[in-house]
């Protein structure tokens, strides 16, 4: 592109504030398997199906963060964003960090 050309929206939009795999305000309704499987990027995808199925530790949560932060955010910011919507959450019969699928707080047992 040429210094004259005007710029695409894409390109000036690119980096802002709120644009990325995440919205800034919180999804409705709670992570589920086929808001997982749709997640861009991969990368983000990937971090939250390992934490699905085996936990991560605190390196690999941080690797993995590192790996799906938008150009601009930092990756502490994704973790905790994560964590705020109930997706990512410490599991502490594991000691790991696990993702969390359904509802951000426990269901009432079921009534006898």
């Amino acid at each position: 592109m040429r210094s004259s050309e005007p710029a695409n929206d894409k390109d000036t939009d690119a980096g802002a504030a709120g644009d990325g795999p995440l919205p800034p305000a919180p999804p409705e309704g709670p992570l589920t398997m086929a808001r997982l499987v749709a997640l861009e990027p991969a990368t983000l995808r990937r971090l939250l199906t390992t934490g699905l199925r085996a936990g991560l530790t605190e390196a690999e949560l941080d690797a993995g963060c590192a790996a799906a932060a938008t150009p601009g955010q930092a990756p502490a910011d994704l973790r905790a964003l994560l964590q705020q919507w109930g997706w990512l959450a410490w599991d502490p019969d594991r000691q790991r960090w696990r993702t969390r699928l359904g509802a951000t707080t426990p269901s009432a047992p079921p009534q006898v």
